[in-house]
């Protein structure tokens, strides 16, 4: 399960390693009232193995001014579910997530999108040799 967090919303999507592919399950707010209940309710559905959350850098691979809030939220996940937390580059997510965006009343939105992006990134890169 990989997340993109940002100032006003959080994309979830779930993915495989066996085939490498993810998609966007759905974009939350971040500061909804019961966030942390709905995020142990998608865990607790998808039982996943591992938490990937995407990490913002700069070209010169500097963390953003959001590096600090996402570390806080990856933290938080790991001691919530007692699950590994990876983080991932998520440059390019969102500008790759909009090439997903299907015009119909459930789509996940751009940032489950991007976080689909960046969970397919992840097990490229963390499964090949697996």
């Amino acid at each position: 399960m990989a997340f993109d967090y940002g100032r006003r919303r959080i994309g979830i999507a779930v993915g495989e390693s066996l085939t490498g592919r993810a998609r966007g399950l759905q974009t939350l707010a971040t500061n909804q009232p019961g966030l942390q209940e709905r995020l142990r309710a998608l865990v607790a559905e998808w039982r996943p193995d591992a938490l990937v959350v995407g990490w913002p850098t700069r070209d010169d691979g500097q963390a953003t001014a959001l590096g600090p809030a996402i570390r806080s939220f990856g933290e938080m996940l790991g001691r919530e579910f007692g699950l590994p937390v990876y983080w991932a580059d998520e440059r390019l997510s969102s500008h790759l997530g909009r090439e997903r965006i299907q015009r119909r009343r459930r789509d996940p939105g751009l940032d489950a999108h991007a976080a689909a992006v960046i969970l397919e990134g992840w097990l490229t890169e963390n499964t090949r040799n697996a």
